[in-house]
């Protein structure tokens, strides 16, 4: 998998100073850029807290990131999909409120290869106001999640960095 970004805290908040020995814990995470058959590309937007991100998540233990990733695609989006190609990795160093996060997301193109049914979204997600949205292309899917690149929210800020990294990488290969 080709490495696309590798993003630490202070890249987000530049007057972060970082603090010797933080332990951080490992997760990894498939992400999609799915496209149907009318070239769409499907994203999340969580109205509550204003952002857009890809379909996508963790990668349970011992899970295959292949079947997470449809897994994840059934649940966000409603959509069983098949791997196109691959995109690339971004790896982030966060520093959250219960700990120190190192995240390394795998990203794919997908497409689209049934009916799009409805998502199951988790109650957290339903929380934040989850709905799939169907940018136009993947110029209007950059722009989307571009929008909260300087969002208040540390976390979003990552996030977008991360999907708008993963979103331009895959213009380039589509």
């Amino acid at each position: 998998m080709k490495m696309l970004l590798v993003v630490k805290q202070k890249d987000i908040e530049p007057d972060y100073i970082e603090e010797p020995n933080v332990e951080y814990r490992d997760r990894f995470a498939a992400r999609a850029v799915l496209k149907d058959g009318d070239g769409r590309i499907a994203v999340l937007f969580a109205r509550a807290r204003g952002y857009y991100k890809l379909p996508g998540g963790g990668v349970e233990q011992g899970e295959d990131m292949s079947l997470a990733l449809a897994r994840e695609l059934l649940e966000e989006v409603g959509a069983e999909a098949e791997i196109s190609g691959e995109v690339g990795r971004v790896e982030e160093w966060r520093i959250l409120q219960d700990g120190a996060l190192h995240q390394i997301s795998d990203a794919f193109l997908m497409q689209v290869t049934g009916d799009i049914g409805e998502p199951d979204f988790t109650e957290k997600e339903l929380a934040d106001g989850f709905e799939v949205y169907w940018a136009n292309d993947i110029d209007e899917a950059i722009q989307r999640v571009s929008q909260t690149l300087n969002h208040n929210d540390v976390e979003v800020r990552f996030m977008s960095l991360r999907e708008k990294t993963i979103l331009e990488a895959a213009k380039d290969l589509m």
